[in-house]
């Protein structure tokens, strides 16, 4: 991806702009699925640097140690996940936030240990028991 990605929540309140490659994973445990009321989140993960916001930023929530969520207060959408005691890290950003998500292509499942067994997977990408990157 060399072209600049833009996306935000529901009602318009919160935009960003994305500028960097980004690469994009489907996370199957249950904080993402809590957080965002869904069997799965599909996260965009943006290198530092290729990131902003260009309205006021929404309002975020500690989810975990160390880990805020970022979402809008009026329509309620999940945006981002970014680990909140490190500087100049990537931040993952949902990709449904996309206004065109379809030019992100997942590449794989993680948490797969902590999936609903009901919830559909695709069958042509591999799920890895936890994270390659972080803890969820």
């Amino acid at each position: 991806m060399t072209e600049t990605l833009e996306g935000g929540c529901l009602c318009g309140r919160h935009r960003y702009e994305i500028t960097k490659p980004v690469t994009a994973t489907h996370c199957l445990c249950e904080s993402c699925r809590r957080a965002s009321g869904g069997t799965l989140v599909t996260w965009v993960t943006v290198p530092p640097g290729g990131f902003q916001w260009t309205t006021e930023p929404p309002a975020f929530y500690v989810s975990s140690p160390k880990v805020k969520r970022g979402f809008c207060l009026d329509c309620g959408t999940s945006l981002s996940f970014q680990h909140e005691d490190e500087e100049d890290v990537d931040i993952d950003v949902t990709a449904a936030s996309l206004d065109t998500p379809e030019k992100v292509t997942p590449y794989d499942h993680i948490w797969g240990n902590g999936r609903l067994v009901w919830s559909p997977l695709d069958p042509s990408l591999p799920v890895l028991p936890g994270s390659h990157r972080h803890d969820g």
